[in-house]
């Protein structure tokens, strides 16, 4: 507004600033622009530096959104903080807050009919679901993603839709039930999905591929998953895409391989996860550290377990909590003991699970 530019100009101006570089049209960059200043998205890292780049601006300030005007506004900004906070810190502390955020959110949907607040109380259940995912409350995880299901159905919402089938999908993963994640997988995939979305399916269509015994097709479809996802984002795409990364890739493929007892090459791809986070993802580090001591301590390489014990593990247990780490720990912890691993490992697993 002080350049004298509107929404348009902006989006020009940021094209134009990122040149070869640039991966969003104009049309889809005004829409995002729309979206920041509305409060429904949070301004990622490479388009902070972009509107540096244009505005007078220090990008730190553009990191934490101030609170929009209208209740769903402020859900959103609740919401917000809590997926900023889990990658920090892991969601077992966080379940309660996010917890009631969706429900007060709910309630006020009943109550008002609104469907701004339908879709705002969408992303907040989505939220709480995953967090009660990663605390192992997968009964109230699962309660809560169906409940995003609905209530983006009601604001009339299919991204968020699509995020809560996608979500359902992994929850069936995680309790190796493939029978119910491949139809919801390939119900979406009949649709019309903008590339990352469709990479996201796939991956999770690979999954429930690799449980069924077919990890040679598991496979391929995640690397039709990785040819897309690939490509990088277009104008379609939804914003919350983004954690789609290489390292994530690396770790579901893992998992293929995990699920069907390859756990030689399944410490190759979670070496490959582990290397490839961001140094603020956290949570996320510490849960792919944990799934490789797993697979290491299944090919009995005592070293490398400890290795990664002492400078990935132990170091981030006392700030990230995550019960499902927890929960990874304290199985290969009694593998271990079982398997009569060294006494040294044995010691550092317990500081871990402690």
């Amino acid at each position: 507004m002080e350049a004298g530019w509107d929404v348009h100009r902006l989006a020009v101006e940021m094209v134009r600033a990122a040149g070869p570089e640039a991966t969003a049209t104009t049309q889809s960059l005004a829409r995002r622009i729309r979206e920041w200043e509305a409060g429904r998205s949070t301004i990622r890292e490479r388009y902070r530096l972009l509107l540096a780049r244009v505005l007078p601006l220090d990008p730190k300030t553009l990191a934490d959104r101030p609170m929009g005007g209208t209740e769903a506004d402020r859900v959103r900004s609740i919401t917000k903080g809590l997926i900023a906070l889990d990658e920090l810190t892991g969601g077992a502390d966080l379940l309660p807050v996010a917890v009631r955020n969706a429900r007060t959110c709910h309630r006020a949907v009943l109550a008002t009919r609104n469907k701004d607040m339908a879709s705002a109380a969408a992303e907040a259940s989505q939220v709480a679901g995953w967090l009660a995912f990663d605390a192992e409350e997968l009964p109230l995880a699962r309660r809560l993603t169906n409940a995003s299901v609905q209530l983006s159905r009601a604001g009339g919402d299919h991204f968020a839709k699509l995020f809560a089938l996608s979500q359902l999908a992994m929850l069936d993963a995680h309790e190796r039930r493939p029978d119910q994640a491949r139809p919801v997988c390939e119900h979406v995939l009949a649709q019309d999905l903008s590339p990352r979305v469709r990479g996201l399916f796939e991956l999770r269509l690979a999954r429930a591929q690799g449980q069924e015994g077919t990890p040679g097709r598991a496979v391929e479809t995640l690397n039709r998953a990785r040819a897309r996802l690939g490509e990088g984002n277009r104008e379609r795409d939804p914003a919350w895409t983004w954690w789609i990364t290489d390292a994530e890739l690396s770790w579901h493929e893992a998992m293929i391989h995990a699920d069907n007892g390859d756990w030689t090459t399944a410490v190759d791809l979670f070496e490959l996860a582990l290397g490839g986070r961001p140094p603020g993802y956290q949570r996320g580090a510490l849960h792919d550290a944990a799934h490789l001591v797993h697979a290491q301590s299944r090919v009995r390489a005592w070293p490398d377990v400890e290795q990664v014990l002492r400078t990935r593990v132990v170091p981030t247990v006392g700030r990230v909590r995550s019960k499902r780490a927890h929960a990874l720990l304290l199985r290969t912890d009694a593998e271990v003991g079982a398997g009569s691993g060294p006494l040294a490992l044995r010691e550092l697993l317990a500081q871990a699970t402690a």
